[in-house]
């Protein structure tokens, strides 16, 4: 894969939206029956699912993966790795479809 280099820092840009503004992008149907069928897995799995959107035109179908009743704020570095790796998946001809998974740390 490509590198795409990144431009000035649009990750606190990013727009969480609804799925289903899929329906709303332009995709060919071949495109929304896959993205649907990953939506699926991934609510079979337990995940939200969501799409994150960059003025740039940049986006990505993300699944987060939470325990139940847990709200998720996404933080700078990790809108700025989202935007990252979507460019550099949507250069190589993929679908921008990124998981993210609560990393719990523990201290003692």
């Amino acid at each position: 894969m490509q590198s795409v280099p990144r431009q000035s820092n649009p990750a606190g840009c990013g727009t969480p939206q609804p799925f289903e503004i899929i329906h709303q992008i332009g995709f060919s149907a071949a495109c929304i029956r896959r993205l649907e069928r990953y939506r699926r897995r991934q609510v079979e799995r337990g995940a939200q699912v969501l799409v994150l959107s960059w003025p740039d035109g940049t986006w990505c179908v993300l699944a987060l993966h939470l325990p139940p009743l847990i709200a998720a704020a996404l933080t700078t570095e990790q809108m700025a790795d989202a935007y990252t790796e979507a460019r550099q998946m949507i250069a190589g001809g993929y679908l921008p479809l990124l998981t993210l998974r609560l990393e719990r740390y523990m201290t003692h």
